[in-house]
């Protein structure tokens, strides 16, 4: 095995539940449905999850498919060079029901040694975030309390955070949201720093993914040092 095989196995093992034969019964920590297929592209190879709810055919010609998907060189390409099975697996997958949304974005870990946050934050419980700011008084709600928020604070309101968007047994996903108008001010790079060091102290590894298109997030990676090993794919 290699890190790079550990890394895929971990963010896989964070945002699924799955059944002894390997396929996705649920997502963790969300209500919605699974997709159907999940591929996880990296320069070693790649790795594929299909949802329990389809057929044993369904999912042998999508295994066909996706053993045949070439491996692509650089990370940075994927974002380019769609998979080679892409049409090939919607005719599969319209014999079932025609796919609904397809996402595809770059997945990091992150660097060994991280610097301290450099904007004050907070490690919070969820349920202990007092005066979110109005644009995300939703937090307010959350009453998961295994899942800590990190928070920074502006005049006393919470205008960013980071918090564990998925949790598995040994890793976690970070979910990360700024206020429009608080953004590009460094918060959002103080409060992943924050969660990541945070989710550390747990004896879990810290992951982070986005879609190609947030250019906010990739640019916040970036700022991070985080380092990219796979790109998603998935179709519901």
């Amino acid at each position: 095995m290699t890190a790079l095989h550990d890394a895929v196995e971990l963010h896989l093992d964070t945002l699924y539940e799955r059944d002894t034969a390997g396929l996705i019964l649920r997502m963790r920590a969300s209500d919605r449905p699974p997709p159907r297929v999940h591929l996880v592209r990296t320069v070693e190879g790649n790795r594929w999850l299909f949802a329990a709810s389809l057929s044993p055919t369904i999912r042998a010609a999508l295994d066909a498919l996706l053993a045949a998907e070439p491996v692509v060189p650089l990370i940075e390409a994927m974002e380019y060079r769609e998979p080679a099975s892409r049409d090939a697996l919607a005719a599969v997958l319209a014999s079932d029901a025609p796919p609904a949304n397809e996402y595809r974005g770059p997945a990091f870990t992150f660097p060994s040694d991280l610097p301290a946050p450099a904007h004050p934050v907070e490690v919070l419980a969820i349920p202990e975030v007092a005066r979110p700011h109005p644009d995300v008084a939703w937090l307010a709600s959350f009453v998961d309390t295994d899942r800590p928020v990190v928070v920074a604070r502006v005049e006393g309101s919470a205008v960013a955070f980071c918090h564990s968007a998925r949790i598995g047994p040994a890793s976690a996903e970070a979910g990360l949201e700024v206020v429009e108008t608080y953004r590009r001010r460094g918060l959002a790079k103080a409060v992943t720093l924050g969660w990541a060091h945070a989710i550390r102290a747990t004896g879990r590894v810290p992951l982070y993914s986005t879609w190609w298109g947030n250019e906010a997030s990739r640019a916040t990676a970036r700022s991070l040092g985080l380092l990219p090993y796979a790109e998603d794919w998935h179709v519901d």
